[in-house]
């Protein structure tokens, strides 16, 4: 059951957690008072400058790109002057798209790792990770859950060969139980106790023969 095995942990290591980046510092761009009978300047081809900052007509920053660091960035922020939308490249060239709460908290996030690996991130009000879908660099997908506490508990894979697993795990992190389906088709069960321990598998061979085998502790 290897094969189906490996594809529930790949499924369960899917859980792709994305940096809460926010480019923002500095004073905000006080608004310059031109005059009506000012002429207007000549617009520039090409603009150079470490950062930019567009402001309301109340004057508060509403947008900030920047620059520094090896990271480039563009944050989006409310009228409160907090950051809502963040889109970020890293010095190692990977890019993220985070949107964040009313209270900070990263919320949603997209990414691509260095090593090609992709995925998507969506937490709960108390910044836990509650839902995690993947893409590896070899382009099998991942499903994560977790629970309230951050927890991953349930996890789903399918390797490069077609074959898909689910693992259920309990709040220790233990699995307890695979499930999955090797290339050929062939389908099977595996159970396992508190420390882990494999107990109990059941599985069908190609042609259609059960077999069944449990451990003693």
């Amino acid at each position: 059951m290897k094969a189906w095995a490996r594809a529930a942990v790949q499924g369960a290591a899917c859980g792709l957690m994305f940096g809460l980046v926010v480019l923002i510092g500095g004073r905000l761009l006080q608004p310059q008072v031109v005059g009506a009978q000012a002429k207007e300047p000549a617009v520039a081809e090409v603009v150079r400058a470490g950062r930019f900052e567009v402001v309301d007509e109340a004057g508060k920053a509403r947008a900030i790109m920047t620059a520094a660091g090896g990271s480039a960035g563009l944050s989006l922020l409310d009228a409160a002057g907090k950051a809502r939308a963040a889109l970020i490249v890293y010095p190692t060239g990977n890019p993220s798209l985070n949107l964040y709460d009313v209270g900070g908290n990263l919320r949603a996030g997209l990414g691509v790792l260095p090593d090609g690996n992709m995925g998507l991130l969506l937490s709960d009000a108390a910044a836990k990770m509650r839902v995690s879908l993947g893409v590896s660099s070899e382009g099998s997908p991942g499903l994560a859950l977790g629970d309230a506490a951050g927890n991953q508990r349930v996890s789903l894979g399918v390797l490069t060969d077609g074959s898909p697993g689910l693992v259920l795990l309990d709040a220790a992190g233990k699995v307890r139980q695979r499930v999955g389906l090797l290339a050929d088709g062939s389908p099977g069960l595996i159970l396992a106790d508190p420390a882990g321990n494999l107990r109990a598998t059941l599985n069908l061979v190609p042609d259609g023969s059960p077999g069944l085998v449990s451990r003693p502790t």
